[in-house]
């Protein structure tokens, strides 16, 4: 989409100097006309020779006077601008047309962007000891996703009403993730109280959401780990 862009924006530009040009020449052409004009009335002018005074009884000018007067005189022409006017009028309409069908071309033919594939969860274990929750787990980036680089992992704890307790996150140990790459991770999480589940995810530098699936060999495998006195963990 960004070629198509660019090259709608070249074809505007060169379309537009084309215009110019154009403008450039039809001015040029019009100040040699009228100074061709000019130099013709003057020359017409310096070769006239009219008596200083009426001859007695001569109250007309000759036939060769009159005839060479006629030089002077010029046929109304309309103005050129209509023309003109006309000429950049049917030149913006051929581009907003090119614009156009380029812009509609581009839309039907050039495919959507596929959605990067999710991340995927491997593997997922939790510990507790004393005050201090540790989440650990194994994620990779898919053979056909996008390069990720400084990814964090999260951990957000729920008590055994449902409500929110705490949450934590942690850098993978993998700065970057190429494609087909994996990187473990641990989120130690401070909490008091009983955790009855949490809940792990994955965030990029910005804070947004990165999206991943479950690929747990056994997707059921935290909801039958516990804690002594907490009730089951669902991921």
């Amino acid at each position: 989409m960004d070629v198509l862009l660019i090259g709608i924006a070249a074809l505007a530009l060169i379309l537009a100097i084309g215009m110019g040009l154009l403008l450039f020449k039809v001015l040029s052409d019009e100040r040699q006309r009228s100074d061709a004009r000019v130099a013709a009335l003057a020359a017409a002018a310096s070769t006239v020779d009219l008596p200083l005074a009426p001859q007695a009884g001569d109250l007309t000018l000759s036939d060769h006077a009159v005839s060479r007067s006629d030089l002077f005189v010029t046929a109304d022409e309309g103005s050129p601008w209509p023309r003109r006017a006309a000429v950049a009028a049917v030149l913006a309409v051929v581009v907003g047309i090119g614009g156009y069908a380029i812009t509609t071309w581009g839309a039907h033919t050039l495919p959507a962007a596929a959605p990067a594939p999710p991340l995927e969860l491997l593997s997922l274990k939790h510990t507790q000891e004393s005050n201090t929750l540790t989440v650990t787990g194994l994620v990779r980036n898919p053979r056909t996703g996008a390069p990720q680089a400084q990814v964090f992992a999260t951990a957000v704890l729920f008590g055994s009403d449902g409500n929110f307790l705490t949450s934590g996150r942690a850098a993978l140990d993998f700065t970057s993730l190429a494609p087909g790459d994996e990187s473990p991770f641990v989120i130690a999480v401070p909490v008091k109280g009983t955790v009855a589940r949490y809940r792990v995810g994955f965030r990029a530098p910005d804070g947004s959401v990165i999206a991943h699936v479950d690929r747990r060999a056994d997707s059921t495998a935290a909801e039958h780990s516990q804690v002594p006195g907490s009730t089951p963990w669902p991921h």
